[in-house]
């Protein structure tokens, strides 16, 4: 699958977006090819659509990928989950009290802490989901649609700030760490949900690693700038980016290690039984809403409901139907005796009055001995049918 080869971009490409930031801090204004700190940030910004580019081209060309994907057991995403739960509720909590405090009006403010809070409860889910590799956070499937509603209250708020002052000195980069994190975020709610979509998979190779650099790069370079050890809930939305940006990474690394082709995934409906037994990996695999996703090697062939009789349960339907004459070889009685002409009412005897022969059109054996008087072999139904059919014929 070409998505996996996203890493080939992603890695060092990071790490030149990472530096271009961090550079504006350690080292003098010009000092990197004579750049000024504003051109270092669209050198960072650059790194990032260069990685959003080569991503969506290897997802494009992915025909193999499957459009559902399971969680495995993620330990470090599991804790970068529950550390980043922490930090939004003990941020949001506190908003909410100074807010109340002050007597703040302020509407985006209040939703913004607000959805922190859900967010953190998202992220208890998740985190535990990743830690035990639990499948139950489908039951949250509204609830995992926070973070990206957190994202994008921030991305209205940043922008709504670019406006009152000069583009000089706006931090651009932070514009599209949220840019890139919203659409990552709600493509994994999707995903974890287990909701029937389309791309969501190939969506969150192609959102998440353009977002997990510029997250990273903005967040190393916040915390080497600004870190404030008087106030620690100043470095909250730092700290939260750069916990952003390591569960990204780690979920990332999950998919790309776990992620299946479609033609080794099943899709069953929750009403239909297993039709097979699965391994120990792939047991784990649950019953989705309406969804089950089992790896399998191959898949067994479904049986044919049609029904063929055979001809011995047509004997004596309308000719007679006698056994084989003993020493008999099939070469000696059978002959291709195909032409259905005359079949009900002017089906002949062959010439030869002494030959036995089959009917290939019923693969019954026929006597030539006796008689073609039908009408003492049929019931009253095909006597009704015969009338009929003579009368039609006149």
């Amino acid at each position: 699958m070409t998505s996996k080869l996203s890493w080939i971009a992603f890695i060092p490409l990071t790490i030149a977006a990472a530096f271009f930031k961090l550079a504006q801090t350690i080292l003098p204004d010009g000092t990197v090819f004579g750049m000024s700190d504003m051109i270092l940030d669209y050198a960072a910004i650059g790194c990032t659509a260069v990685i959003f580019l080569f991503v969506l081209a290897m997802c494009i060309a992915d025909r193999r990928i499957s459009p559902y994907y399971q969680l495995h057991r993620n330990i470090p995403a599991g804790i970068f989950s529950l550390l980043l739960a922490v930090v939004c509720a003990a941020d949001g909590a506190n908003r909410i009290y100074l807010y109340i405090s002050a007597g703040s009006s302020d509407v985006l403010e209040m939703v913004e802490a607000a959805l922190m809070l859900l967010s953190a409860i998202v992220f208890i889910v998740l985190g535990m989901t990743h830690a035990l590799a639990n499948r139950d956070s489908k039951h949250f499937a509204l609830f995992n649609v926070m973070p990206a509603l957190l994202c994008a209250i921030r991305l209205v708020r940043c922008f709504i700030s670019f406006t009152t002052i000069s583009i000089r000195l706006a931090d651009v980069t932070l514009l599209i760490c949220y840019v890139f994190a919203t659409l990552f975020f709600f493509n994994l709610s999707v995903t974890v949900s287990l909701t029937e979509a389309k791309h969501a998979v190939k969506s969150c190779f192609i959102f998440g690693f353009p977002a997990a650099a510029m997250l990273l790069a903005y967040s190393l370079h916040a915390l080497a700038t600004s870190f404030n050890a008087a106030d620690l809930f100043s470095n909250a939305v730092t700290a939260e980016l750069l916990l952003m940006a390591l569960y990204t990474l780690s979920f990332l690394l999950e998919m790309s290690l776990y992620i299946k082709d479609k033609d080794h995934v099943i899709i069953r409906t929750g009403d239909e039984e297993p039709d097979q037994a699965l391994s120990d990996d792939e047991e784990e695999d649950k019953t989705a809403e309406n969804y089950v996703v089992a790896g399998t090697d191959e898949q067994e062939p479904e049986e044919n409901d049609s029904y063929y009789g055979t001809a011995a349960e047509y004997t004596d339907y309308l000719v007679n139907t006698v056994e084989k004459p003993a020493g008999e070889e099939d070469s000696d009685y059978l002959s291709s005796q195909s032409d259905p002409t005359g079949y009900i009412t002017e089906m002949e005897a062959p010439a030869d009055d002494k030959t036995p022969y089959i009917d290939m059109d019923t693969k019954t054996y026929i006597d030539a001995d006796s008689s073609f008087d039908y009408s003492d072999r049929l019931d009253e139904i095909d006597k009704l049918i015969l009338e009929l059919t003579g009368e039609r014929r006149d």
